[in-house]
């Protein structure tokens, strides 16, 4: 499988090219639009949709997508690199990396490596001592046409993430296992823990020098890591968590790691190999629930946007629960979140069972829908007919009680639709940043059960004649291209003008304007 620049972030088809400028308003700002009265940012609607993959039915081990990679096959479908568990009694876990291909993200095979069992196992060399515990890989294609595989290698007091390399993505050999990406503070270590994960950690290594702890101080993650090649800026990407000291008022102590919280970080490298100081780009803010922590982020490019799929993260004893949401970006540093919350509904969500202290009723775990406590990110979104697959990790299981039960959901949301402008009964309504028209005519994304009329102005709000309110021809149904009218008025007379558009809305939701 030769790398492509093409498949170096699957979400690319959609990235606009270079040179190129956008033509369509989302509504991805947290502050309300100017003149905004009676309507309130939305997620747009989610389908849930079966998936399967061949060697899970029935079988010991589970499949996370979670910090796992999905890269685009040159000749077309997609191969899955994912990690599985197996837990098996009185035995410790044990982690591994495996492969599947798909031509259509629905229905996936596992790739045959050999004719032993088992059969698609990803085989790494230049592993030191317990190999046992391998997991969460992300692949990256070289410049070169090479590819890159980083992972996280954990026992015997390891627990970094290694890199390693290949020709053709099925071969792997570790390029230094002493200069991984990142460190976990477990790692040997910067920190010495007491006893259990979740635990403080009680005081640095002895072991190691000053300058080696202050090595890995600059490096340090959890081990929940999303790495990509940004191909606008010719560079690579790490996008993964900042653990944080507790502050009281914040502090759980049923979660699985009380003594921190958990931030979203970034870093930047020339080469994927040394990587840049870490910056802080997410954490919890006013607006938020007391006890949020963020728990991973996966970013992709939509047009002139960048879309980050955030763990949002509940560790409130009667919560533990993992959600994805979304946030957006123009540049990855200032990140917007219109809506908090997750966007792919938890089935069973809407009636909680009611368990304490971060317990659930050990009656109903082994009958809890799937992804009942817990939905995960892949590292990219797939194309699916009109709109993105997700193929999102699930779980019922709490996060301090995670047993290991996790297997991939798919759901699918529309091409342009993540997140709208909606009013209700009562008549809503606000006006757009201004734009140039460049296409012959100007269209709304929208569902609208009551109706939409639009006004068309100057880029000061001005009014234009015959194109007021009372000009406007309702809008009504569930199209994605709405076509503005204005009775009486071509719809080209201000092309290339500099214009807004005032917008009133009842019983609907509209996703973008394209002009």
């Amino acid at each position: 499988m030769p790398a492509t620049l093409s498949a170096r972030n699957l979400a690319a088809v959609s990235r606009l090219p270079k040179g190129e400028l956008a033509s369509r308003l989302f509504f991805f700002e947290e502050t309300p639009p100017a003149g905004a009265f009676n309507v309130h940012p939305v997620y747009a609607p989610v389908r849930k949709v079966p998936v399967y993959f061949e060697g899970l039915e029935g079988g010991r081990g589970t499949l996370a997508t979670f910090a796992s990679s999905i890269v685009a096959l040159e000749g077309g479908g997609y191969r899955l690199y994912g990690t599985c568990l197996i837990r098996e009694a009185g035995q410790p876990a044990r982690g591994d990396m495996r492969i599947w291909e798909s031509g259509d993200g629905l229905e996936w095979t596992m790739l045959r490596l050999r004719e032993e069992e088992p059969v698609n196992l990803v085989e790494i060399h230049g592993v030191p001592g317990d190999t046992g515990f391998m997991v969460q890989p992300q692949i990256v294609p070289l410049r070169d046409g090479r590819w890159r595989l980083y992972f996280w290698k954990h026992r015997d007091e390891h627990l970094r993430y290694t890199i390693a390399e290949s020709d053709d993505g099925l071969a792997w050999e570790v390029t230094d296992f002493e200069r991984p990406a990142l460190y976990h503070p477990r790692d040997g270590g910067l920190w010495r823990w007491a006893e259990g994960l979740a635990q403080e950690p009680i005081q640095e290594s002895a072991s190691l020098s000053p300058a080696e702890i202050l090595r890995r101080k600059r490096l340090a993650s959890n081990d929940a890591t999303y790495m990509y090649y940004n191909e606008a800026l010719d560079r690579y990407e790490c996008y993964s968590v900042w653990l944080h000291p507790a502050v009281p008022e914040r502090r759980v102590d049923v979660d699985n790691a009380p003594g921190v919280h958990r931030l979203i970080q970034r870093r930047v490298s020339e080469d994927g190999l040394n990587w840049s100081d870490a910056e802080l780009v997410l954490m919890p803010d006013e607006r938020d629930p007391w006890d949020l922590q963020f728990y991973f982020m996966a970013v992709q490019w939509h047009h002139d946007w960048m879309i980050g799929s955030v763990g949002h993260y509940r560790v409130e004893a009667g919560q533990q629960t993992q959600d994805l949401a979304l946030c957006f970006s123009r540049e990855g540093r200032l990140w917007r979140r219109p809506v908090r919350g997750g966007f792919i509904p938890r089935t069973g969500e809407e009636t909680p069972q009611g368990w304490g202290a971060g317990e659930r009723d050990p009656t109903q775990e082994d009958t809890a829908p799937q992804d009942s406590a817990g939905i995960y990110a892949p590292n990219v979104w797939l194309e699916h007919e009109n709109g993105w697959l997700i193929l999102y990790s699930a779980t019922p299981d709490p996060h301090n009680r995670n047993r290991g039960r996790t297997r991939p959901l798919g759901a699918v949301i529309g091409r342009n639709r993540f997140v709208g402008l909606a009013a209700g009964r009562t008549r809503g309504g606000w006006m757009t940043e201004p734009f140039i028209q460049r296409a012959p005519c100007i269209t709304v994304d929208a569902r609208v059960r009551g109706w939409l009329r639009a006004e068309l102005c100057d880029a000061f709000g001005h009014k234009l004649p015959g194109h007021h309110l009372g000009d406007s021809v309702p809008v009504q149904g569930d199209l994605l291209d709405h076509v503005l009218r204005w009775r009486g008025q071509p719809s080209d007379l201000y092309r290339y003008k500099a214009l807004r558009v005032r917008f009133e809305l009842i019983d609907g939701e509209v996703y973008g304007l394209e002009y």
